[in-house]
């Protein structure tokens, strides 16, 4: 099993709690790193792996109705940072093609109508229902 991959939030970048033994990953605050590349690419990397074990795991049977769920809660993310989301996402995708229970929540600000368009453009590009919610539902 992956381990936890914790990254504290900075001015610059997001929170980063992809917790396997929970099933709940989440990202939240700003994004928008100095280097997309090299903040992105150990995140990238660290799902890759996740999903491809979930994914082995669901063929050998040894999967028992578990839930995953994504959070994504960003008060500002830059169009670099947007490419990383989405290849995340992407990796999700592949979760929910084989039917698991994947839920996705979309916090956004209920004045911030960028936040919101960024998802329902991710969750129609990729064909995959979101949960959008204003930051005021999350509690």
């Amino acid at each position: 099993m992956e381990e936890r991959l914790y990254r504290e939030p900075t001015n610059y970048t997001p929170k980063i709690d992809f917790n396997p033994k929970k099933q709940k990953f989440e990202m939240a605050g700003i994004s928008r790193p100095e280097d997309a590349y090299d903040f992105y690419d150990p995140v990238l990397l660290w799902m890759e792996r996740y999903t491809e074990r979930v994914l082995k795991d669901y063929e050998e049977n040894k999967l028992l109705n578990e839930t995953f769920i994504m959070v994504f809660d960003f008060i500002y993310m830059n169009s670099s940072s947007s490419k990383y989301i989405f290849q995340i996402i992407s990796h999700l995708k592949k979760l929910y093609e084989k039917r698991l229970n994947l839920t996705i929540f979309w916090y956004y600000d209920d004045l911030d109508d960028q936040i919101l368009e960024d998802g329902e453009d991710f969750s129609e590009i990729i064909k995959i229902p979101f949960n959008f919610m204003t930051r005021e539902q999350q509690n």
